[in-house]
């Protein structure tokens, strides 16, 4: 009996990992952003891809982001920023929506392959250049 929970037990495994390779999106890793110590419970994950035109598609989710009007200063918006580098300008790449359970999401394509990509809060969505600091941040490079 005992023999043959063990073997059940190592054909499953080995069921699993074949499942995992042949499933490589279900198993996407997901890369954690850097937090600023003024929101130190927010955190933020990113999925990054390259799309069949060569840009990079970003998946952007985060939790435990308190409403932008009670930070202070208060905000009306959290603003999600790319640029290649800390000399170059940033794009606002769209408005990050935190909804009543502090989590949001934001998809978004790029055509630059290595940048940073960071959230700020700010007053207006029609922001051009951020303003606020950088709440969350993670730099990327694709080879």
């Amino acid at each position: 009996m005992r023999t043959s929970r063990i073997a059940l037990v190592t054909v499953a495994l080995a069921l699993s990992t074949v499942e995992a390779f042949a499933l490589p999106g279900i198993f996407q890793h997901a890369t954690t952003m850097n937090v600023s110590p003024d929101i130190p419970a927010a955190q933020g994950k990113v999925k990054f891809s390259k799309t069949n035109d060569g840009n990079i598609a970003i998946k952007l989710s985060v939790k435990y982001l308190a409403d932008p009007q009670k930070l202070q200063p208060p905000a009306a918006i959290y603003a999600v920023w790319v640029r290649k580098d800390k000399d170059s300008t940033a794009q606002n790449i769209g408005a990050l929506k935190v909804e009543k359970n502090r989590e949001g999401t934001l998809k978004s394509v790029t055509p630059l392959h290595s940048f940073q990509l960071f959230i700020t809060a700010e007053a207006n969505g029609q922001v051009q250049e951020p303003t606020g600091s950088q709440l969350l941040w993670i730099d990327y490079n694709f080879d």
